[in-house]
């Protein structure tokens, strides 16, 4: 709380005073990564410990156990796994980025779409720094750099980014209102993680479900970070319909904050 107050009046002062709206969405995103990981020695290693932990039980489970025949089955866990922690670690803490900082919206006046954003903006920070260690682990795994890397990844995380930044701003202000939101979404991750083909490639789902796990937006998305990283394969047309999602995220997260800003401090 007094990292929030401390922040928000400097913050609140800059932007009275005409600053960048961008300064302080920088400023509150350093501020809650410095927060989340004060104290702790191996920072670094706790963004990696999840995604690697999870890849390592279920390579067990999955090419030891099941014989569940794959090429190049840790590359074929870690390049979904890690966008996919991603995905659920943004929307998970932004349910919580109007709540976790309601003294700052009670008293400062600013725009206030930054504090979700910040919190996606935060946990992006978080995997594009384990991207060197996830791009080390491909290439130890028999599979070969490549070149489309350098693009397909900065296109990759820009649309995720913006599907975040939609649903994030969503459920943000959505989860000020209706508080089951939050362990509902917990439920709805778990259900959404085995709906989207992380464990199992989908050209092995058969015609009928294959095209209901499309509806889902994670879903090409899954498929393109892993043929990026495992076939060197950019992104092709069926991208397009997370693009699509996404679009449509950022519009209803908008208009959902729009209406509920007057209401956010009395509902806070």
């Amino acid at each position: 709380m007094t990292a929030t107050v401390a922040v928000g009046g400097r913050s609140g002062a800059r932007a009275r005073g005409g600053g960048s709206a961008w300064d302080l969405l920088l400023a509150i995103t350093v501020r809650d990564l410095r927060v989340k990981y004060h104290g702790t020695v191996l920072s670094y290693f706790w963004w990696l410990a999840r995604p690697l932990t999870m890849g390592v039980i279920l390579y067990f489970a999955l090419d030891r156990v099941l014989k569940f025949n794959v090429p190049h089955p840790a590359v074929f866990l870690l390049s979904a796994l890690f966008p996919w922690f991603w995905f659920q670690g943004a929307l998970h803490a932004s349910t919580q980025a109007f709540i976790a900082n309601n003294g700052l919206v009670k008293k400062v006046r600013f725009p206030r779409i930054i504090l979700p954003l910040s919190v996606v903006l935060g946990a992006t920070v978080e995997f594009v720094a384990t991207l060197p260690v996830l791009t080390l682990l491909v290439a130890v795994s028999a599979v070969e750099p490549s070149w489309t890397w350098l693009v397909g990844i900065p296109l990759l995380v820009a649309l995720q980014l913006a599907l975040l930044a939609g649903l994030g701003v969503f459920v943000a202000a959505a989860n000020v209102f209706f508080r089951d939101l939050a362990p509902a979404l917990d439920s709805a991750m778990t259900l959404l993680f085995y709906a989207t083909p992380i464990i199992y490639p989908l050209s092995r789902v058969p015609d009928g479900m294959r095209q209901l796990l499309q509806v889902n937006p994670m879903t090409p998305l899954i498929e393109a970070w892993r043929g990026l990283f495992l076939d060197g394969e950019m992104p092709g047309p069926e991208i397009w319909p997370a693009a699509v999602f996404a679009l449509i995220a950022i519009a209803v997260g908008l208009f959902v904050l729009d209406r509920a800003d007057a209401s956010l401090a009395d509902a806070l």
